[in-house]
């Protein structure tokens, strides 16, 4: 069951974030419409296999997640910019990191940025919007993936009157390998 799968919740009351739940059987609309989202950690595992360090693992944080300048495409009432994750990647690995990412389309794919923050409206890379702050060592790079907090950035700036998603860092969770639905 959709209201009760999903670790953590947030609900929206006039996209303002009104409190966080483990079950919103309660505050389900008997009409509402439920979608899920990929998620960057459906390729973590591939990118580890492949020898290519995680810095949110290492340091046991959720990733940090920055408001863009990159528009969304609006629909009707909706509309706002992209939330993306990042991962610090070592320069030498970057390459093999698109080609890995690229294979998980279904899962925010391949990056929207590497390096260069502030090319996509990012203005502190110390302070993410969402999510923790990662050390970003010399030899790294700042690697831009769209996030899945993308839609809750959207509901809060545009208002909507109730809505319901996922915690950030608390998604659903399939009994599928992610490799196995590419």
């Amino acid at each position: 069951d959709l209201r009760s799968d999903i670790p953590r919740y947030c609900l929206y009351k006039n996209g303002k974030l009104w409190k966080e739940v483990t079950d919103v059987t309660e505050y389900w609309p008997k009409d509402s419409v439920a979608f899920l989202i990929g998620c960057s950690f459906s390729y973590d595992g591939a990118l580890l296999d492949a020898g290519i360090n995680l810095r949110s693992v290492e340091e046991k944080k959720n990733v940090p997640m920055y408001k863009t300048n990159l528009k969304c495409q609006p629909a009707g009432s909706l509309s706002g910019n992209m939330v993306v994750s990042m991962k610090p990647i070592k320069a030498i690995d970057i390459a093999r990191e698109v080609e890995i990412t690229s294979k998980f389309p279904h899962a925010h794919g391949a990056p929207v940025c590497v390096g260069c923050p502030e090319a996509i409206g990012v203005k502190d890379i110390n302070n993410p919007e969402f999510g923790d702050a990662v050390d970003l060592l010399p030899d790294e790079v700042p690697v831009f993936h769209a996030c899945g907090v993308t839609p809750q950035s959207i509901l809060m700036d545009s208002k909507v009157s109730f809505a319901i998603t996922h915690s950030a860092g608390h998604m659903f969770i399939t009994d599928l390998p992610s490799d196995t639905v590419l």
